[in-house]
């Protein structure tokens, strides 16, 4: 069977969801929105992560252990211990900065001369300055799109990519022509991203592997937002709804890692997965927020399978990555 598909029947169950859940006007308004650019950015003006597997914290605690060694120090901390805690004067940039968690987590150290964070979504904008502001932090938060932004001739130390890099096409040129310019002499690219099919098209091996284990967890652990419907099943989506619903969702992140390696030097690479526990917790991650031993047991199993599969398999669909300007 092909890896790509233009419609599928996961289509017509998310879309049943999302009508009982939200309400048809929700998904109305989404449907008849012309503008490729307010499709984006309301949709990330009005989503909430309430059920998406990055929200679990023996998840993240995975991913610090993996990038740092140390499942409580989160890749800020790691980052700039290792890169920034001998520097001074350092101006970091953040495209995609969502509301602006990551920004924050650096602002709390002192030799930051500036941060500035770039966000098309207006509603994560007003969030991310309301929490800087709660926090004292001084951060620079700019609700438009990074091609329009005009940054004066300055030159950033650090440009950070936290889930946003696999939204733009043409990665490899969008590299080269517009953020490589940006950096200074020596300056750093930071990325944590998803670098897996692109549009989300799951590959038959990762859909077999996801729905097995799916097939073996406890029901109570695979009840939908309403507490009644279960999942049953872990489907590809569909190309039609991946474009009505977010037209900058993953076009060319195939091409995310070697164009990062094509544009720059790499100082450290570390895979992260995601090829299992992004797709299979999809719709049901709330339940494994409880604070107890099962749900704990569960995800180290299901990460345990993910790690053997990815191996066995060759592949991964998600790096933190460190990437220097390579010398003219």
């Amino acid at each position: 069977m092909k890896d790509t598909s233009l419609v599928t029947w996961g289509d017509f169950t998310d879309l049943y969801y999302k009508a009982k859940f939200k309400g048809t006007r929700f998904i109305l308004s989404r449907l008849f929105r012309v503008s490729l650019e307010s499709r984006v950015a309301t949709k990330w003006d009005v989503y909430a992560s309430v059920s998406d597997f990055w929200i679990i914290p023996e998840i993240k605690k995975t991913w610090n252990r993996k990038i740092s060694g140390d499942e409580n120090t989160f890749y800020e901390d790691y980052f700039w211990n290792k890169y920034l805690n001998d520097k001074s004067n350092v101006n970091l940039l953040s495209i995609g900065c969502g509301d602006g968690g990551h920004e924050r987590n650096f602002a709390k150290y002192p030799n930051f001369e500036s941060i500035t964070g770039i966000d098309v979504s207006q509603g994560s904008i007003d969030k991310a300055k309301r929490l800087a502001k709660e926090h004292h932090f001084d951060i620079d938060y700019f609700c438009d799109d990074f091609f329009r932004m005009d940054f004066g001739g300055k030159k950033f130390d650090v440009i950070l990519f936290n889930a946003s890099l696999h939204h733009f096409n043409d990665i490899d040129g969008f590299l080269k022509n517009h953020i490589a310019p940006l950096l200074t002499d020596n300056g750093i690219v930071l990325v944590n991203e998803f670098c897996g099919p692109n549009r989300l098209q799951w590959r038959q091996s990762q859909l077999a592997e996801a729905n097995r284990l799916l097939r073996e967890l406890p029901a109570v652990y695979k009840t939908l937002l309403d507490g009644k419907s279960v999942k049953k099943k872990v489907y590809r989506p569909g190309l039609i709804r991946m474009l009505l619903n977010d037209p900058s969702e993953a076009p060319d992140s195939e091409n995310l890692v070697p164009a990062l390696r094509q544009n720059f030097t790499v100082v450290e690479e570390k895979p992260l997965g995601w090829n299992i526990t992004h797709i299979l917790l999809k719709d049901i991650a709330h339940n494994f927020l409880k604070d107890d031993a099962t749900a704990k047991q569960l995800i180290a199993n299901l990460v345990a399978a993910e790690d053997r599969f990815c191996q066995t398999h060759g592949e991964n669909d998600a790096m933190f990555g460190v990437y220097r300007k390579k010398s003219i």
